[in-house]
């Protein structure tokens, strides 16, 4: 029984330390190769691979969001986003000569965290400090990735130089806030409503701070797989 699992261990560590995810080697124009093969190795990376430097994605710890934006002051400490392993890959387009990968998906997520807030949202004053959970329904991303070609030993490696994103909600956003206007039931109530009335609005008028905080973690986890990956261990040619 010892021997097993001594085996075991050893095949385990030998596959996570080369970092070959199990699944099919696509040539990198066939999206059609493409999309299973992402959605299948989703699910993995997100949960992540210490052995390559890809840190737990799912539950994402963010880095601490700040920003003074159209009238708004808002901070977010502690934050947490829940759900993207879940992710349902749309599309991937793989455009060589342009060194530009570029990944279309969505996802039902939640962000938990202590947030500060004074100014104005669209028309309305708002103060508030205590905990915010913001729940996000068919969240659609599409993350850009610019790299170049690095050759280390005989094979070649992606490096990842820039990144950038959009992203729509479609389907719904829920924000749920306490102690506004230091726990006044009769502001924070109207404020919480026009908060979820105004959904769609505000999540895309206010939302880019705290996307890029999650998109700059895969991103560098995207860095840490790729410089210890060579190409040839995930792909055709």
């Amino acid at each position: 029984m010892l021997n097993f699992i001594f085996l075991f261990k050893i095949i385990l560590v030998g596959i996570v330390s080369s970092a070959v995810l199990p699944v099919e080697k696509c040539e990198l124009k066939d999206s059609s190769c493409l999309i299973p093969a992402f959605q299948k190795a989703m699910p993995i990376f997100m949960s992540g691979m210490p052995q390559v430097g890809v840190e737990v994605l799912d539950v994402l710890e963010m880095d601490e969001v700040n920003f003074d934006l159209a009238g708004l002051k808002f901070s977010l400490k502690n934050g947490r986003l829940q759900g993207l392993k879940n992710s349902i890959v749309d599309n991937v387009k793989w455009d060589l000569e342009k060194k530009k990968m570029e990944i279309f998906f969505h996802v039902d997520c939640s962000v938990k965290g202590h947030y500060t807030a004074a100014g104005r949202i669209l028309i309305l004053p708002i103060t508030g400090d205590g905990q915010m959970k913001l729940k996000l329904k068919n969240l659609a991303i599409t993350l850009v990735i610019n790299y170049e070609n690095e050759e280390k030993e005989g094979k070649v490696f992606l490096i990842p130089k820039s990144y950038s994103f959009k992203f729509d909600v479609k389907n719904g956003a829920n924000f749920d806030l306490t102690n506004l206007f230091n726990g006044n039931k009769e502001l924070s109530e109207p404020m919480l409503l026009f908060l979820n009335e105004n959904w769609k609005q505000i999540s895309q008028e206010f939302g880019g701070p705290m996307m890029d905080a999650s998109a700059k973690k895969l991103f560098q986890s995207l860095v840490a797989f790729f410089s210890k990956v060579p190409l040839s261990d995930i792909a055709t040619f």
